[in-house]
């Protein structure tokens, strides 16, 4: 569907259109709560987790941050995003 709506708004397809989109889905759908490893997650939260992305993404436009500073920025955010949904109990620390 989002390729779709995306040949709709650029009147024109190509194979690897959304290939720099990639980064930003994942972001919206950890910081969903979704984690990377299963579980559980919804599309209400996804849809909050996207929204959240996008307003971070538009932010970081507006301000005039270079794409590549944003891509790191997005990937801190997707780092920290799967720290906090990890289970602490589950993790093997070596002792």
């Amino acid at each position: 569907m989002a390729g779709a709506l995306l040949t709709a708004r650029i009147s024109s397809a190509a194979a690897g259109m959304g290939q720099g989109l990639l980064l930003q889905s994942i972001a919206g759908v950890v910081m969903g709560g979704t984690a990377l490893t299963g579980g559980v997650g919804g599309p209400h939260r996804t849809l909050i987790g996207v929204l959240v992305i996008g307003v971070l993404a538009n932010g970081m436009n507006l301000i005039g941050i270079g794409s590549f500073v944003q891509q790191i920025i997005l990937g801190i955010v997707v780092v920290l995003a799967v720290a906090m949904s990890m289970d602490r109990e589950k993790i093997d620390i070596v002792k």
